[in-house]
């Protein structure tokens, strides 16, 4: 956040999706702490994931009708969300792993096109000192590693199966993805020359 103002626009939806990423997990801890249950809020974690990357993607893309496909994946995810959490997977009682396992194939197939844009307009900027580069690399590693966790999760719990190196792999997974993402504002914060500006462009 101490960054916000120095980064470009898509940066600026990733530094509040990381202060609200710090906020949800420490909500998680308390509501888990006292209520034994978290499953509401992943549910709300599910659609705020989609809602925060959908929108990166789009500041990010610079094909008109890719930032199209962004935003009417955002709503088609966004009802398909609610129809998931009150009839097929409800929001007190099924992880969501059917909008997670969504969530993934979509986020894997916008880290693919932002990897073809960025081979069609290369910056003249080394790419491991590319903001963007950190952050479609974080969202393919994480959607690559994550996808099939999610669509067993549920399986796990009927039943009742909790190996440690399947949570251990969780945290490990979350902990390189976060640093990932804080590695592509940082770097995204050292960009200053227009060009790279004017990619992340919402024009």
């Amino acid at each position: 956040m101490v960054s916000y103002k120095k980064v470009t626009m898509p940066f600026k939806v990733l530094c509040i999706y990381l202060l609200y990423s710090f906020l949800d997990n420490v909500a998680d801890i308390y509501i888990t702490t006292v209520y034994k249950n978290n499953i509401a809020i992943l549910h709300i974690e599910a659609l705020a994931n989609c809602l925060f990357f959908c929108l990166i993607y789009y500041f990010l893309f610079k094909n008109r009708y890719l930032k199209k496909i962004a935003l009417i994946s955002l709503a088609a995810a966004t009802v398909f969300f609610f129809i998931n959490a009150l009839f097929l997977q409800p929001y007190n009682k099924i992880f969501p792993s059917h909008v997670l396992v969504i969530n993934e194939i979509l986020f894997a197939i916008f880290a693919l096109l932002l990897f073809k844009q960025m081979l069609l307009y290369p910056l003249q900027i080394n790419i491991m000192k590319q903001g963007i580069f950190w952050f479609n690399t974080a969202v393919l590693f994480a959607s690559a590693t994550m996808f099939l966790n999610y669509a067993l999760i549920n399986y796990y719990f009927i039943h009742n199966i909790n190996n440690a190196f399947l949570v251990y792999f969780w945290r490990l997974q979350d902990i390189l993805f976060n640093v990932m993402l804080g590695i592509a504002v940082l770097t995204d914060k050292k960009e200053s020359n227009s060009a790279n500006a004017q990619q992340y462009s919402n024009n």
